[in-house]
């Protein structure tokens, strides 16, 4: 999912960022690990090629529908 914000920056000026989330599963089948230190390391130096800035992660602690799931969030400026 990519979104895009506009606002004002200090100076005034109107300024474009546009986010991208992507939902990665903590656990795989039967319990099996997806998302251990070198697959995450994978995304988020995949992202970073693509001109995307790691911003934030939300825990599945937080999320009502999927406990398993971190969503990490991502953003370029426009």
């Amino acid at each position: 999912m990519i979104y895009d914000l506009v606002k004002k920056n200090t100076k005034g000026e109107i300024t474009m960022r546009q986010y991208k989330v992507l939902e990665v599963k903590k656990k795989g089948f039967l319990g099996t690990s997806r998302l251990d230190g070198e697959r995450l390391e994978e995304i988020l130096n995949e992202q970073a090629r693509e001109g995307w800035i790691f911003d934030k992660h939300i825990s599945g602690e937080t999320l009502v529908f999927d406990k398993d799931t971190i969503m990490l969030i991502f953003y370029k400026e426009k």
